[in-house]
Formats: C-alpha cells, structure tokens, sequence
C-alpha cells in the first residue's frame, strides 16, 4: 500500500512539472503577440549588382551601387552604397507581386518576376532610419529598392566576406565622427486658414553648420521604417484625412483611403450610422513614425485622440493603459478626478464622466512632448474643456526623439520671447520658436551661437506638430527624397 500511494506522489510531481513547463512565462500574458526573435539573418551572405532596373533608369546620377559592386548581409552588420550599417532589423512579409510593384511604380519584364505570385519582401532598417527593402525573386535573386535606385542582384557567396567585421569597427567611427556635422529637420506646421487649417512641411538642414537650402511643401510630409509617408488632401474633416505611402524613390505610391474595411458587418453599419449622424472634425496636434494625436470635435464637443497611423479610421483611439498598463490609467484617473474635485467646487454639475483613459493627447512647451488628459464639461448648453498635464514621459514608441540639448535659462537669455526649442541630437543646430518667427541657431558648446543662420516667419497662430530628425548620411537621403517629392525652395 505504502509503494502503491509513493508511486501515485511521484507520478503526480513528475505530471506537475511536464504541465508547468507548458505554462506562460510572466511576460507572455493572453493578450499580447510575441513575434519569434530572429536568429539568422533572411539575407545572409555576398551579392552582386548585376543591372539597374525600374522604368526611369538614371543614367546621368552616379549610382553608389553600380554593376559589379557588392552588397552583404549579416545578422550584426549590413554593406552597401559604401557604408556599413551596424545592427540592423531585418523584417520579413509575403506580399502579392503585382501589387507590391505597383506600389514602387517599376515594370519589370517577366524574365525578373518569380513564378509565384506571392513574394517574400525583407524590410532593412537601424533604430531610427530605413534602409531599403528586397524582393526575392529566387533563392539567388533577388530586386532592391534603395533611395533613388532600383537593382537586380545576384548571390555569388553564402556568407558576407571577413572584412565586413573588421570594416564595421571602423567605418562606424568614422560615421559616428561624421554624423556631428550634418543634421536635418522636418518640421510640421498647422496653420489657422479660412477652411479650418492648413498644413505644410519644412525641411532645415545643416552641414558642419552651414545652412542647406530651406525647402517646403504643401501637407505633411513624414518618416516612417516603411518609407516616407504623407497626409494627402488634408482638411478638417476625418473621412478625409489619408495616409498614403510615398516609397523611397520619392513617387507616390499608395493610397490607404479611410474605410471600414475588416470590421464586421453589425459594428460597421453602426460606425456608418454615427458618421451620418455625427459628422467629426478632426484637427492634428501631433505627427509622429506610428502614431497621430488629434482634437477631433463633433456637436460642439473637443475630445482628444491618439491613433495609429495605419488605423487613422479606427472609431476609437488608443488608450492610455495600451501604453504603460494599470499603472498609467490608475495615474490618468488620479489626475482627472482632482481636476473632476475642483470643477464641482465651482458649482459646474454637467462634467462628462469617462475614465477610460482615451481622452488623451499631447502638447508642447518648453522644448518638450507631454502627454495630457480633457475634462469635458457643460455650462448651460455650451460645451467646454480642461486639459490636464500627465505626470508620465511618453514611451519611445510614440516619441522616438524629445531632447533638449539646451537649457532652457540659456534659450531664454537668448531669445527672451522663446515659447519652444528643438535641438539636433548632434549638439550642432537648434530652432526657437517665439509667437510668429522660428530662429535656426549653430550651437556652440552650451549656448546658441552667434546671429541666427536664417530667421522662419509663421503666420499669426501656427503651431508645430511634427519635428523628425536626421543625422549624418541619411541628411542627403531625406533631402533627396524630399525634393523628389516636389518639395521647393523657399
């Protein structure tokens, strides 16, 4: 009997243990995705330019990557156009030939098409720029589309040559040196216009402090790891808002019309009825790489809205436990319910009561991105709002860059009426933003240096909602994508 039940306790542990090796680990809880790391490179080894391809072949250019010349792929290294890029991400899609090159605008002849009409495409970008992506036609070939060229390459080797460490360590210094003198902005601004507002981008840029040409354009112009993207036919009302993808050629190339696409048949014939009922205007605050802040006002309320780029259409924005937890939305509550406290204290009885923490945004002051909450509230039949600050830094993946090189005393002493700065991450340039002017400062040590390089007049209440910077190599690359865009000269 003793035997029999020491059996039963050892068979009981040993299933014990076999179902808690099948258990999630603390940080893979049911509600998220975790993609597999990957642990070799999809490109990996030695290629070859064989010919430049596309429908626009630019012959007069002198091309970085010219037949015969080579490009190679590691996991902790990419080499190509001369320059070794140090820990790149390598990320894989299947997509429909057809369309996929209609997006680039390129036909090509059916000797380079792969037999099946689904391709694998590899995204290659570092943290903070894209580098290009590559369609593989076969095991062997494969078709890049990088910058302003589009290339047929060859596989010669099935691992990259040694040098490409050794060269790694050394041409990353010289980057690193080079970077310092070279940096670009895009600037986006929302300017009041009889229709609502209208919107433009700029592009500053700066080499070893001297002033590039100022370029702009009508719209918003922005990067993205896909590419280069634009807000097209930009207005004040939300069915008309549109991303659409503009590719590294400077070409645009893909339309993503606002659309109830992929929401089932019931929600999608309420979200059609609300947008009948309830027609919204939406008004940018913010352009960031994957996220779009917005006041957006329907019935004489303004509530605010953070959405992904990609789902500009979505009915609901993200909330503010999508991006630190219960802990941000116990911090968003908290907050609301002094400001809550102190309306009632006032006499004010109509205050909406939501606390999902959707109500959020960001504003800019003092050289920084804050993150903010709205109190709606109603006094007689006039709708009104308080803002309040959030006590949280925004997570990288809403602001990749939001440093201030410069004290804020030292701006002021400069520039008295400053109300914002932006500040290169190379320490070489900055701009100040009073009520109607942008200065472009060289930076000297800790302080603005000299007379402006040039002086940005803003129309009577423009605002800056994106500011994307560049730094060493890609400056030229930005630049060049920009004009290609039909960006002029100021």
């Amino acid at each position: 009997m003793f035997k029999k039940s020491l059996l039963y306790l050892i068979a009981s542990a040993l299933m014990f243990l076999l179902l808690g090796g099948c258990a999630n680990s603390p940080g893979a809880s049911a509600g998220k995705i975790i993609p597999p790391a990957l642990q070799h490179c999809p490109l990996e080894g030695k290629w070859e330019v064989i010919e430049e391809l596309g429908n626009d072949v630019h012959k007069e250019e002198p091309t970085p990557q010219g037949r015969g010349s080579n490009v190679q792929f590691t996991v902790d290294a990419a080499f190509f156009g001369s320059h070794v890029w140090d820990k790149p991400s390598y990320k894989i899609k299947r997509v429909n030939v057809a369309q996929y090159l209609l997006t680039k605008y390129v036909s090509l002849s059916d000797a380079f098409l792969p037999d099946n009409q689904e391709v694998e495409v590899v995204t290659v970008s570092t943290a903070t720029n894209f580098l290009g992506e590559f369609m593989k036609v076969d095991e062997t070939r494969m078709i890049s589309f990088v910058q302003n060229q589009v290339f047929l390459l060859q596989k010669v080797a099935d691992k990259a040559d040694s040098f490409l460490k050794t060269a790694k360590e050394k041409v990353d210094g010289e980057l690193e040196e080079s970077n310092k003198g070279k940096s670009g902005i895009l600037l986006g601004l929302k300017i009041p216009s009889s229709n609502g507002f209208a919107y433009q981008t700029y592009w500053v840029a700066a080499d070893q402090q001297s002033l590039h040409p100022l370029l702009e354009v009508q719209g918003i112009f922005f990067p993205r790891k896909s590419g280069f993207w634009e807000l097209k036919d930009v207005t004040t009302k939300a069915q008309q808002i549109q991303p659409v993808v503009v590719d590294t050629m400077g070409i645009l190339a893909l339309e993503r019309q606002l659309s109830n696409e992929g929401i089932a048949g019931e929600n999608r014939d309420k979200i059609n009825a609300e947008a009948q009922l309830e027609p919204a205007a939406k008004s940018i605050m913010y352009v960031g790489n994957d996220y779009m802040a917005f006041e957006v006002e329907s019935n004489g309320r303004r509530d605010l809205r953070i959405l992904p780029v990609d789902k500009l259409s979505a009915p609901e924005g993200i909330k503010i436990s999508d991006l630190f937890g219960d802990k941000g939305l116990e911090v968003y509550r908290g907050t609301r319910e002094q400001v809550v406290r102190d309306l009632r204290q006032q006499g004010i009885t109509w205050i909406d009561g939501d606390d999902t923490g959707e109500n959020i945004g960001l504003m800019r002051k003092n050289g920084h991105w804050y993150l903010v909450g709205r109190v709606n509230y109603q006094i007689g039949d006039k709708f009104t709002y308080e803002d309040f600050r959030l006590n949280i830094i925004p997570p990288s993946n809403l602001i990749i860059y939001d440093t201030l090189t410069l004290s804020w005393r030292n701006i002021k002493d400069r520039v008295p009426d400053a109300v914002d700065a932006y500040t290169s991450p190379n320490k070489d340039i900055a701009l100040i933003r009073t009520k109607n002017k942008i200065y472009v400062f060289a930076i000297s040590g800790e302080h603005l240096a000299g007379k402006p390089l040039t002086v940005l007049e803003l129309p009577e209440g423009t605002t800056v909602i994106m500011a994307e910077w560049s730094t060493g190599s890609y400056v030229d690359s930005w630049e060049k994508a920009f004009l290609a865009y039909g960006a002029v000269e100021k």
